[in-house]
Formats: C-alpha cells, sequence, structure tokens
C-alpha cells in the first residue's frame, strides 16, 4: 500500500510538471515550405559551347525573413527535407553555387534570389528560386591579320581581383565577377632584318553586365601600324561596343580619377527611423594621396538610375562624404542626390563614375555589388567597410563589410561620414 501511495504522488508530480511546461512553452503557428532551384541563361552562344550546368542538388539555399535575417540554412539543396516548418510571417529565399571565384575559365557561378512570400498557419507553400549566371563571360577572337603577321599574341583580361590570360590557342571562356575590366593585348612580331619587335594594345569593358557574354576581336597589321580592338557583347539585345585602342605608349594622361582612388565604405539602403525615400545614403572615402574634385562624376545604380554631381566638392585625402537621398538622412554634411539613385534593400551593384554623361559615363572609379555573396543585410542599419581593409580588391567582396553598431542621428545604426565601426 505504501509502494502504490509513492507512485501516485511521483506520477501526480510529473503531471504537475508537464502541464507548467505546456503553460511555459504555447504552441507555434507555423506553416510548410516546399523550394524548388530553377536556371536560366540569357546568352547566345558563339564558336563554343557553355560548360555544362552545375547540379542543382548541390546549390547552398538560404532562408531569410523579409528584413533579412537569416532563419535557416542548407549546405546543400540535396540536404533539404521535402517540406520545411516555418513559423508564420514573410520570408524569402536566396540559392548559389558554391564556386563564386574573381576570374577562373569555365567557372559559371550562379545565383537567384526568389520573391518575398508568406508561410500562413497550417499552409504548404510553394517557392521557386530561378538562378541565373552572376558572373560576365569573356572570349577573347585573333583577326586572321594577327594569326598569320605576329609570331605569338595574348591577351590579359583584369579586374581588381584577378586576371585572366588567353593565349593564341586559348577558346575557353572566362567568368568574372561582375567589376570593371582592363584589357591588354601584347602581339610579337620579326622586322625584316630578323629583330623582335612588338605591338601592345590596351582597352577596357568599363560596366561589364552579369549573365553577359563579351567577345574580344583582337585586329592588327604590321603594315603601316595598323591596330583595331573591338568588344562585342554577345546578345540579341544589345548593339556591338566599340573600344578604340591605342599603343600604351602614346596612351595620353586625361586627368581621369584612377580605380581605387574613391570607395563606396558605408551603404544604408533600409532604413528604419526614416521612411527609404527619405532616409537612403552611402558614404564615399578618398582612397588616394591627393585632393580629389567630386563635381561632374556621375553615381549609377546598374543601369536604372544614373545621377551627376553638380556642387563644387573638394574631397581631402583620408575624408568621407554622405551621398544622401534627403538632408534629413543623417544629420551630416553631405551631398543631396533626390530620387536619382534607388538602393533596393536586397543589393544592386553601385558605381562611381568619371565625368561623361548619364547615358555614356567615364570610366569607372569604384563599383561594388552590395547584394552579393557574404553581404550583411539588416533593416535600420547600415553596412559598413571593414576600416582595416580600404582597398579596392577587398571593397568588393562580402566578408570585408560588416553591420555597423554605433547609432546616429535618427536613431538608426551607422557613422555617415565618419570612421566606421570595427568589424570583429
Amino acid at each position: 500500500m505504501k509502494t502504490l501511495y509513492l507512485f501516485m504522488v511521483c506520477l501526480m508530480m510529473i503531471l504537475s510538471i508537464s502541464c507548467k511546461k505546456d503553460e511555459i512553452n504555447p504552441s507555434r503557428e507555423t506553416g510548410y515550405l516546399q523550394v524548388s532551384i530553377g536556371m536560366s541563361i540569357h546568352i547566345n552562344e558563339v564558336g563554343s559551347k557553355l560548360k555544362s550546368m552545375l547540379q542543382t542538388e548541390n546549390f547552398k539555399v538560404t532562408i531569410y525573413m523579409a528584413d533579412g535575417t537569416e532563419t535557416k540554412s542548407f549546405e546543400s539543396a540535396s540536404d533539404m527535407p521535402e517540406t520545411i516548418e516555418l513559423e508564420t510571417g514573410d520570408y524569402y529565399v536566396e540559392a548559389h553555387s558554391d564556386n563564386n571565384l574573381p576570374a577562373a575559365f569555365e567557372n559559371p557561378y550562379y545565383r537567384g534570389v526568389s520573391n518575398v512570400f508568406t508561410i500562413s498557419n497550417n499552409i504548404q507553400q510553394s517557392v521557386l528560386v530561378n538562378c541565373e549566371l552572376a558572373n560576365t563571360i569573356v572570349t577573347v577572337i585573333y583577326s586572321d591579320n594577327v594569326v598569320n603577321s605576329f609570331s605569338d599574341y595574348t591577351t590579359t583580361v583584369s579586374s581588381a581581383l584577378d586576371s585572366l590570360v588567353f593565349t593564341r590557342d586559348e577558346i575557353r571562356m572566362g567568368y568574372f565577377q561582375t567589376l570593371p575590366l582592363e584589357i591588354m593585348a601584347e602581339l610579337t612580331y620579326l622586322n625584316p632584318n630578323g629583330s623582335i619587335a612588338s605591338k601592345s594594345l590596351s582597352g577596357s569593358i568599363p560596366d561589364p553586365l552579369p549573365n553577359k557574354h563579351y567577345e574580344i576581336l583582337v585586329d592588327a597589321s604590321i603594315d603601316g601600324g595598323l591596330a583595331t580592338f573591338q568588344i562585342q557583347m554577345d546578345s540579341s539585345e544589345v548593339e556591338i561596343v566599340a573600344v578604340e585602342i591605342t599603343d600604351v605608349s602614346n596612351t595620353p594622361q586625361n586627368g581621369a580619377i584612377g580605380f581605387g582612388e574613391l570607395l563606396i565604405t558605408e551603404i544604408m539602403p533600409n532604413p528604419s527611423a526614416l521612411s527609404d525615400t527619405e532616409g537612403e545614403w552611402f558614404e564615399i572615402y578618398n582612397n588616394s594621396d591627393r585632393v580629389i574634385n567630386l563635381q561632374n562624376l556621375i553615381l549609377g545604380r546598374e543601369d536604372v538610375n544614373r545621377h551627376t554631381i553638380t556642387d563644387f566638392i573638394d574631397l581631402s585625402p583620408g575624408s568621407y562624404i554622405v551621398i544622401e537621398r534627403t538632408d534629413l538622412a543623417t544629420g551630416a554634411e553631405g551631398y543631396t542626390y533626390g530620387s536619382g539613385i534607388l538602393l533596393p534593400n536586397t543589393g544592386a551593384v553601385l558605381t562611381i563614375f568619371n565625368e561623361g554623361t548619364e547615358s555614356e559615363p567615364g570610366t569607372p572609379i569604384f563599383s561594388v555589388d552590395y547584394g552579393g555573396t557574404d553581404f550583411p543585410n539588416v533593416s535600420g542599419v547600415s553596412i559598413s567597410l571593414n576600416p582595416d581593409l580600404f582597398n579596392a580588391a577587398d571593397a568588393v567582396m562580402g566578408t570585408s563589410w560588416c553591420s555597423s553598431t554605433s547609432v546616429y542621428s535618427t536613431g538608426d545604426l551607422g557613422t555617415p561620414g565618419a570612421v566606421n565601426d570595427s568589424c570583429q
């Protein structure tokens, strides 16, 4: 009888604890997500074929809340369950292949972001993430003049991060992160007296686009020193783009600001204290050893928005200036551009160009895709470049950026016009 009494007491205690646990953790409202990954490439092939598509089962998949907070991540799509349980709310999904190299032959990198969708209680939601080629393709073709007249020839295509060398027999496609590209062709020939001579040609692709194929045609002749150099974009919707080439030794110094002399070091695309139309801004830093005047430089967001700086602004070496949508944005002294540039919350390519026109700006000074891999994205918080990595090569990498921690005038987090917070 005593044993039965002890058993009943223990059972009542267990039931009591179980009831209290249920009261502390009430059931959550959840729904279910099914993710599918698709791929598309909008390129008309020329000469050689694209490398076989990567298996989407190997793509990394990350689920974010609509405000950019990461919720779930899978190293490969094959690791995902058939359905994913999520709390009710608004989300989006990003998927990408795990091969985002600065430059490499036969290395297509794919990335896609879904539209924002809603998870409702006990409802299954299906989402398609359509991944497209996220880098730029480059190939090089040598004309019959070059093949028949020169003993050797190579073309080097370089970004701020890496370069590829296209030899005389190189027919593979080069895949680059979408950054300004410089082109240098070196051609060698024999003089009648048997001595070796060379010719150097240079050019650029200042604003390459992702998911596009640029075909570089090198054409030169020894007679009369004739040399031409043409780039065409392999796309039925885009006209041929020609680039003027001169011998390197005779290239004039036109006073243009060099790539990396100005950097974009902080971006606020998604303010909380103010609306986007009032509170968006970004920051420019003088990374050179001289005063740079910003008047007539052109700001660009991909091919969608362009704005010419109209004020006479001398920016000293090591100084910052805030480029803001309205004078309410930061409380810091800066330049107001109005509605000329819109900053999407999910990321975009932001560029500073040398003087030109808004339809045909000058050469790029700096460009960053703040929606790229590893870039932070948090509402009400600016993203800032690590102050230890103020150089063009590091500044385009998402791993060099972090979320700001200091509070500025509106109550949001950031350091507009001041030294960036340290990235831990």
